[in-house]
C-alpha cells in the first residue's frame, strides 16, 4: 500500500468516536470496535419484523404479560415494544465497548412526566431482564423539545444518562448542556432524507456540529457531540473530530473497505486549524421556557422548529407500527 494510503474507518477512529447506528447484532459482529451502539423507533420496528426473530417476538411477550402488573397504567403492545429494544440492545452489548443508546416513545414528546417515566421504566426493564446489568450502559435517547429537555433535567438528578437527540439548532444545543445531557445527536440531514428516496436535503448541518462543540468547550460543559443521520462517506469525513459519530450499517462497511491519501482526507475536515470560530454569546435558556420557545421558532427561519416536528411524527408513525406489531402476535398467541 502507498504510505500515503490509509484505511478509512481506522482513521475516522484516529479523530473521533465511531458508534454504530443499529441493534443488528449482526453488523456489530462485522465492524468490531465500535463504542456505542443506538436505535430509534424505526431501527427497532425493522429489526423486530425481522423472520429470524419470530421466537424472541413470542418470548417477549410472555415476558411482557409476566411483569404487567408492573406497569399498571402501561399498555401490554407499548410496554412489548420496550421490552423488545431492550433485548435488542443487550444482544449487541457484548460487541461493543460503551452504552447502548434507546429512545423514549416520542408520542411523549411533549409530555415531561410521562418522559420520565420512561426514563425510570427503561432502567427498571433492564434490571428485570437481567438484575447483573450495569445500567451506566443504558443511555436514555430524548427527543429535544422544551418539554424533552427538562425531563432529561430530572432524569440527570435520579441518576438517569439521557442524550438528546432530534438536534437542529443552537438553541437546543444549549439547553441540552445545561440541562445535563452527556451527549447530543445533531442531524446533519432532515429525517425525511432518510426515509424518502425522492426527497433531497440540500442543507446539511455539517457547520452545528462545530459550532455545538466550540460551545461545550468555551462554557467548559461535559455534554460530548454525537453526530447522526449524514448521506454519505464523504459527509463522515468532513465531520473527523467531532466527539463522536453514529454512522448507518452500509456506511461502516464502506468505511471499513476504503482507502485514501491521509493527507487528503485530513483537508476535508470541518474540525481542522482553519475552523472558524463561532463567536455567538447565547443566552441561558434553563429557566426562561419564553426565550426558548421564541428563540428556537425563529430559529432559521422556522426550519428547525419544521424538521422537529417532521422527524418526530416519522418516528411516532414507526412506534405505532410497533406496536400494533406487538398487538397483533400477541393475538395470534391468544
Amino acid at each position: 500500500m502507498d504510505e500515503c494510503q490509509i484505511n478509512l474507518l481506522q482513521y475516522l477512529r484516529s479523530k473521533t468516536q465511531v458508534d454504530i447506528d443499529s441493534f443488528d447484532v449482526d453488523v456489530s459482529v462485522e465492524v468490531p470496535g465500535c463504542i456505542d451502539g443506538t436505535s430509534n423507533p424505526a431501527e427497532i420496528y425493522w429489526e423486530t419484523v425481522k423472520p429470524r426473530h419470530d421466537s424472541l417476538v413470542k418470548e417477549v411477550l410472555a415476558f411482557s404479560g409476566k411483569v404487567k402488573s408492573e406497569f399498571s397504567t402501561l399498555r401490554l403492545e407499548e410496554l412489548a415494544f420496550e421490552v423488545m429494544a431492550i433485548r435488542l440492545a443487550f444482544f449487541i452489548i457484548p460487541n461493543i465497548i460503551g452504552a447502548v443508546h434507546v429512545m423514549a416513545n416520542t408520542s411523549y414528546s411533549y409530555h415531561k412526566e410521562k418522559i420520565v417515566e420512561t426514563g425510570k421504566r427503561l432502567h427498571k426493564i433492564c434490571n428485570l431482564l437481567d438484575p447483573t446489568f450495569d445500567t451506566n450502559r443504558l443511555v436514555i435517547k430524548v427527543a429535544s423539545t422544551w418539554e424533552g429537555l427538562q425531563a432529561c433535567r430530572e432524569l440527570a438528578l435520579c441518576g438517569i444518562k439521557t442524550l438528546a437527540t432530534t438536534v437542529f439548532t443552537m438553541e437546543q444545543v444549549v439547553l441540552a448542556g445545561e440541562v445535563g445531557c452527556v451527549s447530543i445527536s445533531p442531524f446533519v440531514h432532515e429525517a425525511k432524507a432518510h426515509f424518502d428516496n425522492k426527497y433531497s436535503d440540500k442543507f446539511p448541518l455539517l457547520r452545528l456540529c462545530v459550532q455545538a462543540q466550540q460551545f461545550y468547550k468555551k462554557q467548559s460543559m461535559n455534554t460530548k457531540v454525537k453526530a447522526c443521520a449524514t448521506l454519505s462517506v464523504d459527509e463522515i469525513l468532513q465531520l473527523a473530530g467531532v466527539d463522536a459519530l453514529t454512522i448507518a450499517s452500509d456506511d461502516l462497511r464502506i468505511l471499513q473497505k476504503s482507502t485514501a491519501c491521509k493527507r487528503l482526507i485530513e483537508s476535508q475536515s470541518l474540525f481542522g486549524e482553519t475552523s472558524v470560530i463561532d463567536s455567538t454569546d447565547y443566552p441561558s435558556y434553563l429557566d426562561d421556557e419564553r426565550t426558548y420557545r421564541h428563540d428556537f421558532s425563529c430559529s432559521d427561519q422556522g426550519q428547525g422548529q419544521y424538521k422537529l416536528m417532521q422527524v418526530l411524527a416519522i418516528f411516532s408513525d414507526f412506534q405505532f407500527k410497533g406496536e400494533e406489531f406487538m398487538k397483533v402476535h400477541q393475538q395470534l398467541l391468544s
